[in-house]
């Protein structure tokens, strides 16, 4: 029997999806998404509005191949439509592509696409595009390409009609297909290798050159024959880079900016200036311990000493002062609604100084030794001398290592750091965070780390189901926490702050509400 999902289709239809829902987490009006073309499409009318974003950082590139995920998402939602799309509580459902249907054993995804649709370079919408966006993506080096590994081939049956093969079953590719893997570009940006650029797409907006200064603000104007406008209510958006928070807050309260993704710190603050303050559960925040085989910091190749290091965190006492008390101690890099979360796993690792020690010594390191430790420079500056702090009282001596923000270029320097900490966004269904960190090509398993167990998961999870495929997941993180291949700290409510005369439908697992989910507040 063959699994076909319809655009049953939430759409946010300017202010009346989100005025019943402003500030909630998620609850959208469900409504049929206008076609390519229809009445409700073509007559809908440009707004005059316009919203301006805070960004804490710069687009590297505009190829989605090459993105890495994260608030660069702001960008390639402007410009680019992905085949599918998420709900506001992630659930999948049609966007360029209407139907989306599976074969029995999940290896074959035939997608039905919508017609008269161009890029805005006035090639064609059609499956011939969408064949070669999804190779260009198998090719390339960002979070599309983990995903876009299992595709074996792609079949351009007509205009309409696209067949995916894959390689083997891959339970994060619909999740893919709703972001980078399915952000579509002109094939003619593709094949002239301006991709990366100019960009060249069937989104709701067009990147203003004259108006743009790169590295510092990004303005986009609404495409008034767009075959979705009522989703998209704003005549211009611009996005601002300001990597400072502080600056970034002071921009919001004075009115340069409408939305910022926020830190703890900011909270109070805002309440009183009186902007809106909405959370919702997201990221994790801790240190990958991705040297796990010793090749450059050989203390990490022993899993005591990774473990010490999970017990030399006093995580209660940072969440309730770093993080303000928003969000949950954790010892998981998973989404707390996803199948892999298992709650009795953050009883793992209490805060245990001297278990730590004893670790440390059985390991062979008595002393202690000395833990390089790469970090990106913003909100996690002041994480470090607490972290710090807590190794030191153990024996372990930080080395900090400050880097540029990862969307700033930050991310290479990350090839060869043995440990580094940032924030990472959990995803749904958990199969997109173990291709973004647990597979030995990961983006975030720069060593390539791996062993028989994690293999035998990996190969295991695609190929079942149900409450099965649901069991093994929870397996595959406990595994991880014992092994100690992280040391998270909390999983925390990603804080997002906002001008009144807007409002912002919160999103789960992503980490910031993607474009249709803002509209005027009137």
């Amino acid at each position: 029997m063959r699994q076909r999902l319809r655009l049953a289709a939430v759409v946010v239809a300017g202010a009346l999806a989100l005025s019943s829902c402003a500030g909630s987490q998620g609850g959208t009006a469900a409504s049929s998404a206008p076609a390519a073309g229809s009445d409700a499409a073509s007559g809908s009318a440009v707004g005059s509005q316009t919203l301006v974003l805070g960004n804490a950082g710069d687009i590297p590139t505009w190829d989605p191949g090459e993105m890495k995920e994260g608030m660069v998402i702001h960008y390639a939602e402007a410009v680019y439509d992905p085949l599918l799309r998420k709900t506001a509580d992630s659930e999948i459902e049609g966007n360029l592509a209407t139907e989306f249907t599976y074969n029995d054993d999940l290896t074959e995804l035939d997608l039905t696409l919508q017609e008269g649709i161009t890029f805005t370079d006035g090639q064609p919408f059609d499956a011939d595009a969408v064949k070669a966006n999804l190779e260009a993506r198998k090719a390339g080096a960002g979070s599309a390409s983990e995903t876009a590994k299992s595709i074996s081939s792609v079949e351009a049956v007509d205009a309409t009609h696209v067949k995916i093969t894959l390689s083997e079953p891959n339970p994060g590719l619909l999740a893919g297909l709703a972001t980078y893997t399915g952000f579509m570009v002109s094939p003619a940006s593709i094949t002239a290798g301006t991709a990366g650029t100019a960009p060249v797409g069937t989104g709701p907006y067009t990147l203003d050159a004259a108006a743009t200064q790169q590295g510092t603000s990004y303005q986009f104007a609404a495409r008034a024959d767009y075959w979705n406008r009522d989703a998209f209510p704003f005549g211009t958006i611009v996005i601002k880079v300001i990597e400072d928070f502080t600056a970034m807050f002071n921009a919001l309260s004075t009115g340069q900016v409408q939305f910022m993704y926020a830190t703890a710190d900011l909270v109070d603050q805002a309440k009183s200036a009186g902007l809106t303050v909405d959370t919702v559960p997201g990221e994790w925040q801790g240190i990958i311990l991705q040297d796990r085989a010793g090749t450059v910091a050989p203390a990490l190749g022993e899993v005591k000493v990774r473990q010490a290091i999970n017990y030399a965190l006093d995580r209660e006492a940072i969440l309730k002062t770093f993080y303000a008390g928003l969000g949950q101690v954790s010892t998981q890099t998973f989404n707390p609604s996803s199948d892999a979360w298992v709650d009795s796993l953050n009883q793992e690792y209490p805060y245990d100084p001297a278990k730590a020690k004893a670790l440390l010594a059985e390991a062979g390191y008595p002393d202690g030794f000395t833990l390089p430790l790469s970090y990106s420079e913003g909100f996690q500056t002041p994480l470090i001398p607490i972290l710090a702090q807590y190794l030191s009282e153990v024996g372990i001596t930080l080395e900090p290592i400050s880097v540029a923000s990862f969307s700033n270029g930050g991310l290479d320097t990350l090839v060869g750091a043995p440990s580094f900490v940032l924030s990472f966004s959990t995803n749904i269904p958990p199969w997109t965070d173990v291709l973004n960190k647990l597979t030995p090509t990961s983006l975030w398993n720069h060593f390539g780390y791996t062993d028989d167990t994690v293999a035998k998961f990996i190969a295991d999870i695609p190929k079942a189901s149900g409450d099965e495929q649901k069991k093994l997941y929870q397996d595959f993180n406990t595994y991880i926490v014992e092994q100690a291949w992280f040391a998270p700290i909390a999983t925390l409510e990603n804080i997002y702050l906002s001008d009144p005369a807007i409002k912002v439908t919160m999103q789960q697992a992503q980490l910031v509400p993607s474009l249709r989910f803002f509209a005027p507040a009137a």
